[in-house]
C-alpha cells in the first residue's frame, strides 16, 4: 500500500529511563478502549503538536513516552477519522521502535479487526524533516516506519482466527545477527503457502538494554527482508511482499536467566504475512498484489 507524504505529527518525547520500561505491555489493556467506527465527519485532532492534513497522519515516537500513551495517541489518530486516514508512524531509535511495536500490538477495533502495517526503515533526514522543532535531536540510523492502513482495511478478526501459523518459529536473541534472520525471513515468506504466517518473537524480559537491542534487531530483519521484495537487485527474479501484524504472547523464559512477571505479554511476536502466490511473482506483472484490490482475508469486516 503505497502512502502520500503528510507533514502531521504527533512527538512521544522526554522518556525516562528505567526498569518501568517492562511494564509497557501491562499498561496497555488499561489504556485505550476498543476503536468505534467514527460516523459522518470527525472532529479535528487537539493538542498543541497535532495537526491533521487528508489521507494521512505522521505520528513521530522516538520513546520519550511509554507505549501505553503511544497507545492512547494512535487509538485517537484512528478514531478521529479511521475510515478515510492511514497512520504513518515514525519510529525513532531504539527506544521508539520498541515503544511504537508494542504500542501497535495493542490496536483493535471494537469488533475485533486489527492492523496490519509495512514496516521498512527511513532516514534521519526523514525524521529530522517531520520534527516539530529545529533543535530536534537525531541519532545513529535505525529509524523505521510502520505503515498503517485506515480502519476499513484492518483484518477481520474471523479472518486472524483462519490464520495458520507455520510450525517453526524464528526467535530473536541477544547475538542474532541481523543479515542471517532477514534472509530466513525472505526465504520462508517466499515459500510459504496462501493464508500461512511466519512468527518472528522475542523477549519482552530481562534487562531493558539488552529488550532494546533485541526489539530493534527484529524491527532490522523485517525492514530489511521487506526491502529485498519492493526493491530488488534483479527485477527478474520474483519476490513476494509481505505485511505485518503485532502480537503480544505470554511466556516463561527470559534471556540472561533473570524472570521479571509482565503482565499482558512477556514476548513481542511480529507476524509476517505474505502476499500474493507462493513462489512469488514479478514485480508490475500479473500476481503482483499492487496491481489489483487486497485479498478479501485481509479487508475489514463488520
Amino acid at each position: 500500500m503505497a502512502l502520500a507524504r503528510s507533514s502531521s505529527y504527533v512527538v512521544c518525547r522526554r522518556y525516562n529511563c528505567s526498569a518501568r520500561m517492562l511494564s509497557f505491555a501491562s499498561a496497555l489493556a488499561h489504556t485505550s478502549p476498543p476503536l468505534q467506527r467514527p460516523e459522518g465527519v470527525s472532529a479535528s485532532f487537539c493538542g498543541a503538536a497535532r495537526q491533521q492534513r487528508r489521507g494521512l497522519t505522521t505520528l513521530l515516537v522516538d520513546g520519550g513516552r511509554p507505549a501505553s500513551d503511544v497507545l492512547a495517541e494512535l487509538s485517537s489518530a484512528s478514531r478521529v477519522n479511521g475510515d478515510k486516514e492511514a497512520l504513518e508512524v515514525l519510529a525513532v531509535g531504539q527506544k521508539g521502535v520498541v515503544a511504537a511495536l508494542i504500542a501497535a500490538a495493542g490496536l483493535e477495533h471494537v469488533d475485533g479487526a486489527r492492523p496490519t502495517f509495512v514496516l521498512k526503515r527511513t532516514t534521519v533526514e526523514r525524521v529530522q524533516a517531520e520534527a516539530p522543532r529545529a533543535d530536534f535531536t537525531v541519532f545513529g540510523n535505525n529509524h523505521y516506519i510502520l505503515e498503517i492502513p485506515a480502519i476499513p482495511s484492518w483484518e477481520a478478526e474471523e479472518a486472524r482466527r483462519k490464520r495458520v501459523e507455520e510450525d517453526t518459529r524464528l526467535l530473536v536473541g541477544n547475538a542474532t545477527e541481523v543479515m542471517k534472520l532477514a534472509k530466513a525471513i525472505a526465504a520462508r515468506a517466499k515459500a510459504m503457502e496462501a493464508g500461512r504466517a511466519l512468527t518472528v518473537e522475542t523477549s519482552l524480559l530481562g534487562q531493558e538494554k539488552s529488550l532494546r537491542l533485541r526489539v530493534a534487531r527484529l524491527a532490522h530483519a523485517v525492514a530489511r527482508a521487506h526491502h529485498w521484495q519492493v526493491a530488488p537487485e534483479d527485477a527478474a527474479r520474483p519476490v513476494r511482499t509481505f505485511r505485518c501484524c503485532a502480537v503480544l504472547v505470554e511466556g516463561t523464559e527470559p534471556p540472561e536467566g533473570k524472570r521479571q512477571a509482565v503482565e499482558g505479554g512477556n514476548f513481542l511476536r511480529v507476524m509476517i504475512l505474505p502476499e500474493g502466490p507462493a513462489g512469488g511473482f514479478l514485480l508490475g506483472q500479473p500476481g503482483d498484489p499492487a496491481l489489483g484490490d487486497p485479498p478479501l482475508s485481509a479487508r475489514f469486516v463488520g
